[in-house]
């Protein structure tokens, strides 16, 4: 049953499994720490201390996200964390620019432009990481993402490349929609990168952390960096039966 409702993937190449639903160990963690539901008429919003938690398919400006394990709770907030906000302005300055210079349109190669600047701006560095995991006064303590910049691993790459992709998606520069995904892949541990779906919904993979950008459906299995593909991706039918349990369960 679990596999129908998509919380399993298994990979035909490998063999193994790519565990996606990680919501209940994360509620269980943080319950005595700020975790409760506010119940909405369609489904249940799940909130930390008083921001929505960023998961699949969930806004990320103005939210928190926290991992499957103890650490910090990143907090995505362009209002309230202005660095966020410069790279942003960086972005629209490179792309007008490319309008100039190379006579490209606004979207062409824009995700490719997001992808590089993150990857400039927010390098991976697991050491970085570590000190400031080690700095906070306890596990899950909130932390603007902004603190990541200069040296992040994949959550935190992540979540600046969905914020950016997010922020070009209200202004009307994009027209696609942005999800930060994760699973765990038992042996191999859990990852997070960016899902983004064009208006055409064409699915693309943004991945700086695994030096990956490209189409789903042009994967090859060579290619192939990490378990990006969703249960409903192989198995369009159980589309409107996972999006619908979501919606109502908050999952």
């Amino acid at each position: 049953m679990g596999e129908l409702f998509g919380f399993l993937f298994r990979n035909k190449r490998a063999g193994q499994r790519a565990e996606w639903n990680k919501t209940k160990f994360v509620e269980e963690r943080v319950k005595k720490t700020g975790f409760y539901e506010e119940k909405g008429f369609f489904r249940k919003e799940k909130v930390f201390q008083g921001r929505p938690i960023i998961g699949r398919d969930r806004k990320v400006d103005g939210g928190v996200y926290l991992g499957g394990s103890e650490r910090e709770a990143v907090v995505v907030d362009g209002k309230k964390d202005p660095a966020i906000e410069r790279v942003y302005q960086e972005l629209i300055k490179r792309r007008k620019q490319a309008e100039i210079q190379r006579g490209e349109s606004f979207k062409e190669g824009v995700l490719k432009e997001v992808w590089r600047l993150v990857s400039q701006v927010m390098p991976y560095n697991e050491q970085k990481v570590q000190e400031i995991e080690a700095s906070l006064p306890e596990p899950d303590t909130k932390i603007y993402l902004s603190a990541f910049i200069g040296g992040g691993v994949c959550r935190h790459q992540a979540l600046l490349t969905a914020y950016l992709l997010e922020r070009l998606s209200e202004e009307k520069l994009v027209g696609g929609k942005v999800s930060v995904d994760r699973n765990y892949v038992p042996g191999e541990g859990g990852h997070a990168w960016v899902r983004y779906e064009n208006s055409g919904g064409d699915v693309f993979i943004l991945d700086s952390a695994q030096n990956y950008i490209g189409r789903l459906d042009e994967m090859s299995e060579e290619r192939e960096r990490w378990f990006y593909e969703r249960p409903e991706d192989t198995n369009p039918k159980l589309k409107i039966i996972i999006r619908l349990r979501r919606m109502l369960l908050g999952e």
